[in-house]
């Protein structure tokens, strides 16, 4: 463990929480952020020493955590005025866990190159409470040697690391897993909305689905929780489940692969925000497919 001098970039809720498991598991750590007041906030909350800025963070860690939540904050993290650029050390080793697109990162990686500094990937999969209980699966990519060498500080808010591949793996295999789900979702309430517009029970069809189609899988919990009580309310928003399905096809797009399933969720995704019963949930899609279809589930 103290083979590194480790630095955190971006106290938002999951880098808040990567402080916190590594000052429980006594790794000392430096944090900073770009935003006062969560660096404040920090502090308030008894956080570890804190860096004025990643500029000045970089002239003292030699492994940096980065946990930005936007593709232009890691950017200005990384090479703004005040960034990690100015001041990186060669054999420094940034590891990218921020929710940005699949092209951020490795774009960040080459601008570094001629730094000496050595850039993997270990996107988080999982909550800030899950980083907190050390049970983060973390989906990596980069130089092996490098990841070997971290993997000891992974490990302290980590219970599985997977090795993907190049540079952008990990955010765009966790935008295909919401993809997927938002696909199960939709496909899910169709048959639903189907069942009950001719007369069947949408309860007893959603729980037959598993024993007629045993290999289909089982179906979301959400449309359970979500769809059949009238809900709609599972607490992740719609504008970061419309990222993710935006992300899946600008991935396809570049690999000149039709993807006409996921085109139709993107559009109904884009209906439903607009649609007057939208809340920003990324149920709110199928609350859509029900107002259209005349439905409202969970009313006797």
């Amino acid at each position: 463990m103290a083979e590194f001098l480790v630095g955190i970039v971006g106290l938002d809720s999951m880098g808040a929480a990567l402080t916190r498991r590594l000052d429980q598991q006594g790794i000392g750590n430096t944090a900073t952020d770009l935003n006062s007041r969560l660096l404040q906030a920090h502090l308030a909350a008894g956080g570890s020493a804190p860096a004025g800025s990643p500029y000045d963070l970089a002239q003292v860690c030699d492994l940096i955590l980065i946990a930005e939540t936007t593709d232009d904050l890691l950017r200005e993290s990384v090479l703004g005025s005040i960034g990690l650029v100015h001041t990186l050390r060669p054999g420094s080793i940034i590891v990218d866990m921020s929710d940005v697109s699949p092209q951020t990162g490795a774009a960040l990686a080459r601008a570094l190159y001629s730094k000496g500094a050595i850039w993997v990937e270990a996107t988080p999969v999982g909550s800030p409470q899950d980083a907190c209980d050390g049970k983060l699966t973390l989906l990596t990519s980069g130089p092996a040697d490098a990841l070997e060498r971290v993997t000891p500080i992974l490990r302290a808010f980590a219970s599985t690391t997977l090795r993907l591949g190049e540079l952008g793996s990990g955010p765009l295999a966790k935008a295909l897993v919401a993809t997927l789900v938002a696909m199960s979702i939709a496909i899910h309430t169709e048959m639903i909305i189907v069942a009950k517009k001719a007369g069947l029970d949408p309860k007893g069809i959603l729980e037959a689905m598993p024993l007629l189609a045993p290999r289909a899988g089982t179906p979301p919990a959400a449309v359970a929780a979500e769809v059949l009580t009238g809900r709609y309310d599972s607490g992740i928003p719609h504008k970061r489940m419309q990222e993710d399905i935006d992300r899946v096809l600008g991935a396809a797009r570049a690999a000149s692969t039709p993807a006409p399933f996921t085109s139709l969720v993107q559009a109904a995704y884009t209906s439903a925000s607009h649609s007057p019963g939208a809340t920003g949930d990324h149920m709110d899609a199928a609350r859509w497919m029900a107002d259209n279809a005349g439905l409202q589930f969970g009313k006797g």
